[in-house]
């Protein structure tokens, strides 16, 4: 009898672990994310999921970019793929031309209708996902950059308006650059340069010729305008060298610069840093044209992921637009749903929604690049010319000419 009982315990066990086919119910998803991005939205997704999947477990492994970068090449190395990876922006294509991302069209074709993908995701954010007509990527977040201004030092200088345009941005540099405070600080990032090219009609490179464009004469005019800010007109300070891409923001929130041009990402710091400052943002500049940058986060599923259908569903339910607004309005992040931006809680938010309007009008300057593998080392070139230009205060046509020779024979090297 005792033996009886014993084996019926382990039956019932058994049939609490495994399903009639043998198949294990009891299993974990592996997600990979951003430690900075762990907001409580998230959390309640996953929460959620555990409940529709009964006996599942969402393993959420939240890491800075840098370190995540590294567990993930590690773990892909070896046959140990998580689930659902997030990515910063270039990952998708770069992993994607490697054979290493599982194409989302059969589960787009399945449910992209009931989600609104990708109608409903701003245009170049899909675009930035595909390859070849397939989908490796959804974006979860998107943002840009926008012209970012203290309202009393603008009042004080005499301005009532932020500048429009860059004669009008010139002015107001100058004009409230005084003891020992800047009209503009700009950043040392190379990113944060790519706005002006693209608002004096450059790029930065040419897909159809196959070469970088930064060299050209709209490209250098941008860059030098930004240097003569520095050298010339003593408007901006020199952007300290490094890994911090934070100090213009913490000049503007010491009221110490006039100016800055940065994305929602420095919103919460600005305002728990100096909650008295009275600022305020204003669209990006227009030169030839209105432009800035794009930048944003993207979810993507390893070829060798154990769980693909799994991770797909909890994919589906973070680009939820019930969830882009959880997460959004609390965090001060952008979106790129279409809907997220015509939202009335969006449209009233006073910052959230300036930095939406600025959507439409982004530029991913890497989109095209990553499609040829050679984005980082192109994007290296490009930063050292730009410090270049920066720190010795050398000519920009001459600079940028010589680093668009070294990045074209990097682009023709198979």
């Amino acid at each position: 009898m005792k033996l009886a009982n014993r084996l019926s315990r382990c039956i019932a066990v058994a049939l609490c672990l495994y399903g009639v086919g043998g198949a294990a119910r009891a299993e974990t998803l592996k997600v990979y994310w951003n430690a900075g991005h762990a907001y409580q939205a998230y959390a309640d997704v996953i929460k959620k999921f555990e409940v529709d999947h009964p006996g599942w477990t969402v393993e959420w492994g939240r890491f800075q970019w840098p370190d995540l970068r590294t567990k993930l090449v590690a773990d892909l190395s070896v046959g140990n793929a998580p689930d659902l990876v997030a990515e910063p922006g270039g990952w998708v294509p770069e992993f994607g031309l490697q054979g290493m991302i599982t194409p989302l069209n059969d589960f787009v074709a399945k449910d992209g209708k009931e989600m609104g993908y990708p109608q409903d995701w701003q245009d170049f954010s899909v675009e930035r996902n595909t390859i070849d007509g397939k989908y490796y990527g959804i974006q979860l977040h998107l943002t840009c950059a926008a012209l970012v201004y203290n309202v009393d030092m603008l009042k004080e200088a005499g301005f009532v308006k932020p500048p429009a345009n860059w004669q009008e941005f010139r002015e107001v540099a100058i004009a409230t650059s005084k003891r020992g405070r800047f009209g503009f600080a700009p950043n040392q990032v190379a990113t944060y340069y790519t706005p002006w090219i693209y608002q004096n009609g450059g790029a930065l490179y040419d897909a159809a010729a196959k070469k970088v464009a930064f060299d050209s004469p709209q490209s250098a005019q941008a860059i030098q305008f930004v240097a003569d800010l520095i050298h010339k007109d003593k408007a901006a300070p020199l952007p300290v060298a490094g890994a911090d891409y934070e100090g213009p923001q913490k000049l503007f929130t010491a009221g110490r610069a006039a100016m800055i041009l940065t994305g929602p990402w420095d919103v919460s710091p600005i305002k728990t840093g100096n909650p008295k400052l009275n600022w305020d943002v204003a669209q990006s500049l227009t030169e030839k044209q209105q432009a800035t940058m794009a930048g944003g986060v993207s979810l993507f599923i390893p070829k060798t992921a154990k769980h693909p259908a799994e991770a797909w569903d909890l994919l589906k339910r973070f680009v939820a637009l019930d969830t882009e607004l959880a997460a959004s309005l609390p965090n001060g992040m952008t979106m790129p749903r279409k809907s997220w931006a015509a939202d009335p809680k969006v449209k009233a938010d006073p910052v959230l929604g300036k930095f939406s309007q600025c959507l439409p009008y982004a530029v991913d300057s890497a989109a095209k690049l990553s499609l040829t593998g050679k984005n980082a080392v192109v994007q290296d070139l490009f930063k050292t010319a730009v410090q270049d230009i920066l720190y010795n205060d050398r000519p920009a046509q001459e600079v940028l000419s010589d680093y668009a020779a070294r990045a074209n024979a990097a682009l023709a090297n198979k």
